[in-house]
């Protein structure tokens, strides 16, 4: 009762020092966390600023990256390259003023595919350094976008492409002063952090250390006597604890806290110690989930059996007896060998199995027998000298044997070609030498032609577990390969017709679709319209011996009437539907013809030649032949629909040219009579009559010339189209073709008061088209006129190394962006409607001019308002001799130009 009333007090006075130490060091503790808190915020906050600021070089990078990969799509025609690489190089110009928006005022990026949270930028240098970021990172954008819409012959020398690299290194330098500047000033902020977090932490360690001694003089010391006699009384108990003859152990909170040696041996420890600490599914296995259910259920378990390794290769079974306390978490339990009784139970069931066993033996020998001989695949057992000791039912049928007698003790030289039984005697070598089991496909004849088998061999044993034979199951599956043949080749059916759609080189195709996999020749006859309103049949011949095929072309190979009406009615008789139809003797074998029918109609026969000895068509080969011919005729079909599109669309383009042609000559004949009237009316009446009359002509000529020049735009369409607008170069001076085009529309700039001024350093010579050129500029500037509203126009001319650069510009409305490419495509205009007149065909001729001479067009804003067109022309161009039209990037149709601008 002493020790008891001792221990009370030093607890109660432990409990209240302990109590005020705690508070004190948690409020030094709680301080100190926070702290540790702020620094791990800066440390966050830092490192996404950083992390953020690091991708920006990236980026920088990366755009360089892909404006050089865009400028080799451009400089070599690659479409595809230019347009993918611009569009990434796009993407990243937006990921880095996104990136520098966030650092500037605060936000969320991704970054490696995390979202990164970044705090705004607060400090002025900081984020003016940002700006000048951005802007140094839009002066590299410009200078891309420039070099982009660059020529190819550009390309070697334009100054934007060095600006690219100059930009790139600018930026990327500005960007690690940066992240220096950034990683300075997080390392200054985390360092005054840690500073303090220290100072705090060594101030509660201090006063942690006086409550320390306090709480050892005042406590310890008197604790440690009564910590003596406790120690007495557990020495006692515990020898008792470890000299129980039963296996003693306590578990708390699901792991093993407590056991004796008797215990720790049965759960296969050599020491207790080696048991103490593991969690009951380490020591019990599967069965401790069980043993946790029946304890949840009640207080106790009397008796629980469970089976563990002894920790020497074997299995011993244990019965254990458990307790919970739920109120402590407490489980505490026995645990007893119980091997030696498991085993006399185990001994018990094995002697009852094998009186079972022996009386359901010979019942299972029976069933296995009779699924042996029923079963339709081939089995046969063989001695390790290859003698065949048993077949079944089904090996002799397909060997033609009338007994299986005839076939024991045979080998398979004696039964199979010497090839086939070579492979089969080496795969029952391989299974007796090396004990394994092995699979293989293997064909050999039957009574109805080759078959495939799967093969499957594996060792026999005796009763003393030596191998003494080997067993082969075989099972057809030539059914299943010739319809893996069958799919195989109508997938290469499809594939070979949707590689061309001319007519000439679907037909080849067509003819060798199933030579030589079903047919050794094959004559195609399709009918073809003939210039007298009649048909004729089209003979194509394919043979799989090419240099037959080859020598029979040659000859010409052609059907007598007699041999097509024979064709003819074969397939009559077998209503549409692939039929023999006997070709020369009665021993040649019978050719079968197939109807290539398209939406009702009978384009040709499909006539096929099979092997000599060749076995008749099966109803799966000839329902494939059928499908494949219907396939082909739909190829045919579509390649002669394709040839009559092409060739409508010749007609159409020779009629265009002819009927410009038609409908040039008479207007020029009848201008000529209204300027021959013209002069004879100021020759013949007085003045008044005469101006009248004289303006009523002018305005006659000025609708003729309009017209005339529509008729002129509609001619140069169709010799585009056509491809026969041809070019003659010769020395050419600016300023006389702009001269000549202002002369050209002196009375029209007159009459609406049009103020037109041309402009250039000096005296531009190249060698041109004369008139091409001035075909360009009176369109840019008839365009300027017509949609400036009456203000200024400037033409404006520049030479510069071996390219001269012509702008027009005007002070109207503006072009929208959008529309700036589709305005150079056929029988469009800037502008909707009928308020000004024209086809659209001015700017698309213009453009197939200035290509034609490797030069380029495109179109700006005017500063101010209005619309530049910007012709760059080489002085010299590589390719006098080549003809307009047609130059048209791969994928585009005629009419549509390459969109190959950034």
């Amino acid at each position: 009762m002493r020790f008891g009333r001792d221990l009370a007090r030093l607890r109660s006075g432990l409990m209240l020092r302990i109590a005020l130490l705690l508070s004190l060091f948690l409020l030094f503790l709680g301080v100190s966390q926070g702290l540790m808190a702020e620094v791990a915020r800066a440390k966050r906050a830092d490192a996404a600023i950083l992390n953020v600021a690091g991708s920006l070089r990236m980026l920088a990078e990366r755009y360089t990256r892909e404006t050089n990969l865009a400028l080799v799509g451009l400089s070599q025609r690659d479409w595809g390259l230019l347009l993918d690489e611009r569009a990434e190089a796009q993407l990243t110009a937006r990921q880095f003023h996104e990136r520098v928006s966030a650092l500037r005022v605060g936000g969320t990026v991704e970054l490696g595919g995390f979202q990164v949270t970044v705090p705004a930028t607060r400090n002025p240098d900081l984020r003016n350094s940002l700006g000048a970021l951005d802007k140094g990172f839009h002066d590299l954008g410009y200078a891309g976008v420039m070099a982009l819409r660059a020529e190819r012959g550009e390309l070697t020398h334009n100054p934007h492409i060095d600006s690219i690299q100059r930009k790139s290194g600018e930026l990327v330098e500005q960007t690690d002063w940066y992240v220096a500047r950034l990683q300075g000033r997080s390392d200054q902020t985390l360092e005054r952090l840690r500073w303090l977090q220290g100072a705090t932490l060594l101030a509660g360690l201090g006063l942690f250390t006086v409550l320390l001694l306090f709480v050892y003089h005042r406590v310890v010391l008197p604790l440690d006597a009564s910590v003596r006699t406790v120690r007495q009384s557990e020495e006692m108990h515990r020898a008792l604890f470890e000299g129980a003859l039963v296996g003693l152990w306590q578990v708390s909170g699901g792991r093993f806290v407590r056991a004796n040696r008797k215990a720790a041996n049965l759960f296969g420890h050599a020491e207790p110690a080696g048991l103490e600490g593991q969690s009951l599914d380490d020591a019990l296995g599967a069965t401790a989930a069980a043993l946790r259910e029946q304890l949840t259920g009640g207080s106790a378990v009397p008796e629980y059996e469970l089976e563990l390794p002894d920790g020497k290769g074997g299995l011993r079974w244990l019965a254990l007896s458990a307790s919970r306390y739920p109120d402590r978490d407490l489980i505490e339990g026995t645990v007893v060998d119980i091997t030696p009784r498991r085993r006399a139970e185990e001994a018990l069931r094995k002697t009852q199995a094998r009186l079972l066993q022996s009386a359901h033996r010979a019942g299972q020998l029976h069933i296995v027998s009779s699924l042996v001989e029923c079963s339709q695949a081939l089995i046969c057992v063989k001695d390790a000298r290859g003698r065949i000791l048993s077949i079944n039912r089904r090996f002799a049928e397909v060997l033609g044997a009338r007994e299986r007698g005839e076939l024991i003790g045979r080998t398979d030289a004696e039964l199979f070609p010497a090839e086939v039984a070579e492979r089969f005697r080496a795969a029952d070598r391989q299974v007796l030498e090396e004990n394994v089991s092995l699979e293989s496909e293997d064909v050999f004849p039957g009574p109805d032609g080759p078959h495939t088998y799967l093969i499957q061999k594996f060792p026999l044993r005796d009763a003393t577990g030596a191998i003494h034979a080997v067993c082969g199951i075989a099972t057809d599956i030539t059914e299943r390969k010739r319809a893996e043949e069958a799919l195989r080749l109508l997938s290469d059916t499809s594939r070979r017709l949707a590689s061309s759609l001319d007519f000439d080189v679907t037909l080849d195709t067509v003819a060798h679709l199933l030579i030589p996999a079903l047919a050794r020749a094959c004559v195609l006859l399709v009918q073809e319209p003939t210039d007298e309103g009649g048909s004729r049949w089209r003979t194509v011949f394919a043979d799989a011996d090419a240099a037959r095929e080859r020598s029979q072309r040659e000859r010409g190979l052609e059907v007598s009437p007699k041999q097509l009406s024979r064709w003819l009615e074969a397939v009559r008789d077998g209503r549409g539907a692939s039929a023999p139809a006997r070709v020369s003797s009665p021993d040649a074998p019978p050719a079968w013809a197939t109807p290539l029918r398209v939406r009702g109609e009978v384009l040709g026969l499909y006539v096929l030649y099979p092997e000599p000895g060749r076995p008749a068509y099966s109803e799966a080969e000839l329902a494939l032949i059928e499908e494949v011919s219907q396939r082909g005729g739909l190829a045919i079909d579509a390649a002669r629909l394709y040839r009559r599109s092409r060739e409508a669309t010749q007609a159409r383009e020779e009629f265009l040219s002819i009927a410009s042609h038609e409908l040039k000559t008479p207007l020029t004949s009848l201008k000529l009579h209204l300027q021959s009237v013209e002069r004879e009316a100021l020759r013949a009446r007085p003045a008044p009559d005469s101006a009248r009359i004289t303006r009523l002509l002018r305005l006659a000529d000025r609708q003729l010339n309009r017209l005339r020049e529509h008729i002129d735009n509609l001619l140069d369409v169709s010799r585009i189209l056509t491809g026969r607008m041809e070019l003659s170069f010769g020395d050419v001076e600016l300023s006389e073709v702009v001269g000549n085009v202002f002369a050209g529309l002196d009375e029209e700039l007159s009459r609406g008061r049009i103020p037109i001024r041309f402009e250039q350093d000096g005296p531009i010579h190249a060698r041109w088209d004369r008139p091409r050129i001035e075909q360009v500029v009176a369109n840019l500037v008839g365009n300027a006129i017509k949609y400036g509203e009456q203000r200024p126009v400037l033409v404006s001319a520049r030479a510069r190394d071996d390219r001269v650069r012509l702008m027009v510009q005007d002070q109207g409305p503006g072009i929208a962006p959008k529309d700036r490419e589709r305005i150079f495509q056929v029988f469009e205009r800037a502008v909707r409607g009928t308020n000004i007149s024209g086809f659209g065909l001015g700017l698309y001729v213009t453009r197939q001019i200035v290509q034609a001479h490797g030069g380029s067009i495109q179109v700006e804003d005017t500063p101010g308002g209005g619309t530049t067109f910007v012709v760059e022309l080489p002085v010299d161009p590589e390719s006098p001799t080549e003809t307009a039209g047609r130059r048209y990037p791969p994928g585009l149709d005629s009419g549509e130009e390459s969109q190959a601008t950034c």
